[in-house]
């Protein structure tokens, strides 16, 4: 069953003739960003009534703006998703440059276990290093290491970082 795009048929190689590496690289930055937004959104907005999703946006934007962003209006908020997409297509093109660049990286990856070997892996790095490196060096401020949201952010790139972007880009 070649007829569109299910999660399992994405290492197939009648996918890859059809969808070449940049098809399936936007289409994994998208599916990462549109994941990633959604967890927090579904955590933040729905789950725990903290706040509202233009105020999730606004505080992405407030990487960039610092914490005056959360008083702005809808352009700071369409700000936030553009940072928020812009970071998912970078982490996703790191993972694509190891993937061509790296045979040991490829070689896992497209083993047996390869979404797992990886996928797994690589989320939990993208996690460690947006709250130790990327967010200190931002105007926002990282998630402390003893908090259940630090946790949580770490489990959940585990699951719907690494594990996606390693199945829409294998071999």
């Amino acid at each position: 069953m070649e007829s569109g795009i299910g999660v399992g048929s994405l290492h197939s190689p009648a996918v890859h003739r059809r969808y070449g590496l940049r098809s399936r690289y936007i289409f994994a930055a998208l599916v990462v960003a549109l994941l990633d937004l959604s967890f927090a959104a579904t955590y933040w907005v729905v789950f725990r009534q903290a706040i509202t999703f233009p105020r999730l946006l606004k505080g992405i934007a407030a990487g960039l703006l610092g914490h005056a962003a959360l008083q702005g209006g809808a352009s700071v908020a369409w700000l936030g998703a553009l940072v928020h997409g812009s970071v998912a297509f970078l982490w996703t093109a790191i993972f694509l440059v190891l993937r061509i660049r790296w045979p040991a990286f490829r070689n896992a990856l497209n083993g047996p276990r390869g979404v797992i070997a990886v996928g797994v892996p690589y989320g939990a790095f993208v996690w460690l290093a947006m709250d130790f490196v990327v967010l200190p060096l931002s105007r926002a401020a990282p998630t402390p290491i003893t908090s259940s949201w630090f946790v949580i952010c770490l489990v959940w790139h585990m699951i719907g970082v690494g594990p996606p972007m390693a199945v829409i880009l294998r071999d």
